[in-house]
């Protein structure tokens, strides 16, 4: 017999006629195990992206959080630097008032212009830090509302989900009782032929025989190997992909 012919029977016994539609149903339910399994797979990975989403705003929120806080210390910092520098530009200036010559004049007339641009500069540091203070007001503000928009949507969503996964569950859990008893109704040597397919084939483990080649490859079927699916006695698995054989309805 050639490679490809997989007789289930010994001593001349014939295989069972209803056999291969056994093995159609049995991969009916498969594939619809197989199609929810990958719905419950989608939905998980959706689950965890949302849960990975709003994980990502709350780091955002507590960077934001410690970065206004660092602006407000420079801002404390900013003002108490124009606080001493106006009181050492006042104190100039009154000693600047108590000169007695020309050189002590000169001298503090220098003083009090550089104490006055040290305080213009202190004062344009102040400045700069009350921005970067309301600009880290206003992102935190926008992210925390973004963020109790996005807990009620998201919120509503993963209650959707955690729903449609449990159904999933259930009806999974449904399918494999009912495959169970299913395959305990097909001959053993067919069975054990169906799962090494199931488990080397992309796709379903059964394909139907279509004017004369395999309907799974499109590889040509021999004649005689046609005639020998046709008659039913034996599993014929095409050489080409490895898909069980079976005649077309």
């Amino acid at each position: 017999m050639s490679a490809g012919l997989h007789v289930l029977s010994g001593d001349g016994e014939v295989m069972e006629g209803n056999t291969v539609e056994r093995l159609l149903q049995l991969q009916e339910i498969d594939t619809l195990i197989g199609d929810r399994q990958a719905r419950l797979a989608a939905l998980r990975a959706e689950s965890d992206q949302l849960v990975a989403e709003l994980a990502g705003l709350e780091k955002e929120t507590i960077a934001l959080n410690a970065r206004l806080e660092t602006v407000e210390g420079e801002l404390r910092q900013a003002e108490r630097t124009v606080q001493a520098g106006r009181a050492t530009l006042k104190r100039l200036q009154l000693r600047a008032q108590e000169v007695h010559n020309m050189r002590e004049h000169t001298a503090a007339r220098a003083e009090v212009d550089a104490a006055r641009q040290n305080l213009e500069a202190a004062e344009d540091d102040l400045l700069d830090a009350m921005q970067d203070q309301e600009s880290a007001r206003s992102a935190l503000s926008d992210l925390e509302g973004d963020i109790a928009s996005r807990q009620q949507e998201y919120g509503e969503r993963l209650a959707d989900l955690d729903e449609e996964r449990q159904r999933l569950e259930e009806e999974i859990a449904v399918d494999l009782d009912r495959r169970s008893n299913r395959a305990l109704r097909i001959d053993e040597r067919a069975r054990s032929l169906y799962d090494t397919v199931r488990q080397g084939t992309a796709d379903s483990p059964l394909a139907p025989l279509v004017d004369g080649v395999c309907g799974h490859c499109y590889t040509a079927i021999p004649l005689q190997t046609q005639q020998v699916i046709r008659a039913g006695r034996v599993l014929v698995v095409c050489e080409t992909c490895g898909v069980i054989l079976h005649v077309a309805d």
